[in-house]
């Protein structure tokens, strides 16, 4: 007796994935050998093709694709969930999209922005874009201009590295003139030695410390929120880079302990439809050191999740994650060459943010770091940015774990030389990217700099594992400006892409796909069910509207939508 279907999407081209190799091209005719059909039935995919549609039986329902293309379901493997959630769905936006002048501050600082808790937050400005950093006199103005003074505020930047308070509430924070410079942050101050409201990296501690945070109802409002529309891209997983007791020094404080346990119900109550993979964060940006990390992991933090009613193949903790240096605007990332003007003569180079006297302490610490979490048989992910800080960190762990199946990996690796790459593809070492970050200031670096910056092609020959990541709410989550980057490298030149850069540097869109499906998977130890549309792979997919591109063409990706999106056989989006 045959068993027919539950699903059979026909019609188009299924890019399945199963036989992908780097360097793969979209031509017409590796996409004419491609399934036309697929078949799910409860949460698998079952067959594929002609094989497909012989299972469509009377109550099977059928999805005609006209056409389109269906994929495996995308997987972002660094995506600030409760960070995106909240700030596209509580806070006051404040993006360079629509603010980009600080006079007009009053737009944004008004009555009816006051919380239940009385403050005002707001997310997304950027100082480059302002010309200048938002400071405690800038809010203050604008609340008095609104009749709202002594209003406590907080403005975080686009960076989730930087925020802006006002005076009441640098009071509130206890936040004066005789305040310590934090180690691995940054106050800054007037000639007087008076704080201006903007805090980088480790200051914003007290005020993550203070604030009050986003009552667990309006969070799992924002979580289900987010959820639609991160499935509306397309995206069937994620992973959750940080949550814990780190959160007072990473984005705006929401991925706080109390977070986790509101994420958690929202899991057990059945509503959590993506696949959510969270790094657990002993420690935020700065300060970093083994004995935080070694308590917190004994007090059982990557193991929150480990409760009845929570399906570890939909809400899980797999990795820790590290902070070995910040971000280059913040002057806390660690370089070769004196690149940091902001900062003090002797500090150019800027320097790791974990703790230790001297370059040479932090690196030990980080050594050290890095034994804790191994001692726990955990996934470590290591945020490295520096060109020093990258290649310090795949030394370290090539070092000590090399080829560790548990596949550690480095955050962001902007800056990548040829040895870098080498040694992580010979070392099982995978390295993540951020290509539409990069976008926001790479065309106004040197020509150097660009060249070094992100080669996902090098990487990729090197025989590394890459991802592709959006860093949401850093930036937007839609992958599809960032697979043009990826491909094209246009985002790195003004005019014309070399085309010696593009040879070294430039992915096919098949390579960026992969990045983004059975890479992912793969990074996460999930490739033996999820990440392709093999058959017997979990039915999580998404349906692109038109055919697949091939390098030449990829820019329509960005007028392409997804009509529909699945997991586990489930349509949770559909256009």
């Amino acid at each position: 007796m045959t068993t027919y279907a539950d699903t059979v999407l026909r019609g188009g081209t299924v890019l399945d994935l199963s036989g992908y190799t780097p360097g793969m091209r979209a031509t017409p005719e590796w996409l004419a050998s491609r399934p036309t059909a697929v078949a799910v039935k409860n949460d698998l995919v079952v067959a594929l093709g002609e094989d497909a549609e012989a299972l469509i039986g009377p109550d099977t329902q059928l999805i005609e694709l006209d056409g389109s293309t269906v994929i495996p379901g995308l997987a972002d493997t660094h995506l600030h969930y409760t960070g995106f959630a909240v700030t596209q769905f509580v806070y006051t936006k404040m993006g360079t999209d629509v603010f980009r002048d600080i006079a007009d501050l009053p737009a944004y600082l008004t009555k009816d922005r006051i919380d239940a808790s009385g403050w005002i937050r707001g997310h997304g400005s950027d100082p480059l874009v302002l010309g200048r950093n938002i400071t405690a006199k800038d809010i203050d103005a604008a609340l008095d201009a609104n009749g709202i003074a002594g209003t406590p505020v907080v403005l975080f930047d686009w960076s989730g590295h930087a925020l802006t308070l006002n005076q009441v509430a640098l009071d509130l924070c206890g936040i004066t003139k005789d305040t310590p410079e934090p180690v691995g942050g940054v106050i800054v101050r007037d000639a007087e030695g008076n704080p201006e409201g903007f805090l980088q990296d480790a200051a914003l501690v007290p005020v993550i410390e203070t604030i009050p945070p986003v009552p667990a109802e309006q969070l799992r409002d924002a979580y289900a929120k987010a959820q639609a529309y991160l499935h509306g891209l397309g995206l069937t997983a994620l992973t959750e880079p940080g949550m814990g007791p780190g959160h007072v020094a990473l984005l705006d404080g929401s991925p706080s302990p109390a977070a986790m346990e509101v994420l958690a119900d929202f899991a057990a109550s059945g509503d959590l439809s993506l696949r959510v993979s969270v790094m657990a964060l002993p420690v935020g940006t700065g300060g970093g050191n083994a004995a935080a990390v070694r308590e917190h992991l004994s007090n059982g933090l990557h193991k929150t999740f480990e409760r009845p009613g929570i399906d570890p193949h939909r809400l899980r903790i797999g990795a820790v994650k590290v902070f070995a240096d910040g971000t280059p605007q913040n002057g806390t990332t660690w370089h070769k060459d004196p690149i940091h003007d902001m900062n003090e003569p002797g500090h150019r180079c800027g320097h790791m943010v974990l703790v230790g006297d001297s370059d040479d302490d932090k690196v030990e610490e980080l050594k050290e770091i890095i034994r804790a979490v191994e001692s726990f048989d955990l996934q470590i992910g290591v945020h490295c940015i520096g060109d020093r800080t990258v290649e310090t960190v795949i030394d370290a762990l090539a070092e000590i774990i090399p080829n560790d199946p548990k596949r550690p990996y480095l955050i962001h690796t902007t800056e990548l030389y040829p040895q870098g790459a080498e040694k992580a593809g010979s070392y099982g070492i995978s390295l993540n990217f951020n290509p539409t970050i990069i976008s926001t200031f790479i065309r106004h670096m040197p020509e150097e700099y660009r060249r070094r910056c992100e080669p996902l092609g090098l990487a990729l020959r090197a025989g590394a594992n890459i991802g592709i990541t959006s860093d949401a709410p850093v930036v937007h989550p839609d992958w599809r400006p960032a697979f043009v980057y990826a491909v094209t490298r246009s985002h790195c030149w003004e005019g014309e892409v070399p085309a010696d850069d593009l040879r070294y540097a430039g992915i096919t869109t098949l390579d960026a796909l992969a990045a983004m499906t059975s890479r992912a998977a793969s990074r996460e130890r999930d490739e033996s069910w999820r990440g392709t549309l093999a058959v017997g792979q979990k039915a999580d997919l998404a349906v692109l509207e038109g055919g697949w591109p091939d390098n030449a063409e990829v820019e329509t990706l960005l007028d392409r939508a997804i009509l529909l999106t699945m997991v586990d056989g489930r349509v949770v989006h559909r256009a």
